[in-house]
């Protein structure tokens, strides 16, 4: 009879220590939901959560890194889709895929990860100096599992040029595929509408590898001549 593997099942400080983290992020989310990113404090975050503030920096060192811990819940998974795609498409053709993949209401198990995206761009839409980007292309978050996959499946190391490009340009398209989502003027956050826009800008960005069709208009400023 083959030996039955060994569960590792966290103790009760471990459970006790997610179970707070949990409550800090939740409690961030609904105050800057309801008052505002610029408008919320660490202390504030504390006291919602029931916790000192000095409880809060043992997990936080401030509360972007609050949005930062919402953004790597959404990365594992993307980052998981991204290491299933096929190796003859392109790495941008796999980013958009595991994207799609990631928030389409056809996938199971995608409606916790979207759950998570909303909330995010929730907070920064009504945050117009936060922007996306930053909390999806980082060091410790999505970027790091991210590379590690892109580096895989190109045979290059994580710290390879053509990863920083890659993810650098990938981030530019997300920024702009989600801004103004929520917001009074804008789309609702819903994944048909996430994921058509990923594939509408998407569409934009593999055009401008190719000449332009036809000349655009002179943008305002700048001469014709």
């Amino acid at each position: 009879m083959a030996p039955v593997a060994k569960v590792s099942v966290p103790g009760l400080r471990e459970l006790k220590k997610q179970r707070t983290r949990a409550t800090l992020i939740d409690a961030a989310v609904q105050l800057c939901i309801d008052q505002g990113y610029d408008n919320t404090t660490v202390e504030q975050i504390a006291a919602a959560a029931e916790v000192a503030p000095r409880t809060f920096s043992r997990y936080f060192s401030n509360k972007e890194a609050v949005l930062v811990a919402i953004m790597d819940e959404v990365a594992g998974d993307v980052a998981a889709a991204l290491a299933r795609q096929p190796l003859d498409i392109t790495q941008y053709d796999a980013l958009a895929r595991a994207h799609l993949e990631t928030f389409s209401t056809e996938q199971d198990g995608s409606a916790a990860s979207f759950e998570r995206m909303r909330l995010l761009l929730t907070i920064v839409n009504s945050a117009p100096a936060l922007g996306l980007a930053p909390f999806m292309f980082r060091a410790g978050g999505f970027h790091h599992r991210a590379m590690d996959v892109a580096a895989q499946r190109m045979g290059v190391t994580a710290d390879h040029p053509s990863i920083r490009i890659l993810f650098d340009t990938w981030a530019v398209v997300m920024g702009v595929a989600c801004n103004g989502l929520g917001t009074a003027d804008g789309p609702p956050i819903e994944p048909d509408v996430v994921c058509r826009r990923i594939e509408s800008v998407y569409g934009l960005f593999t055009r401008l590898w190719a000449p332009w069709a036809t000349p655009g208009p002179t943008p305002a400023g700048v001469s014709a001549e």
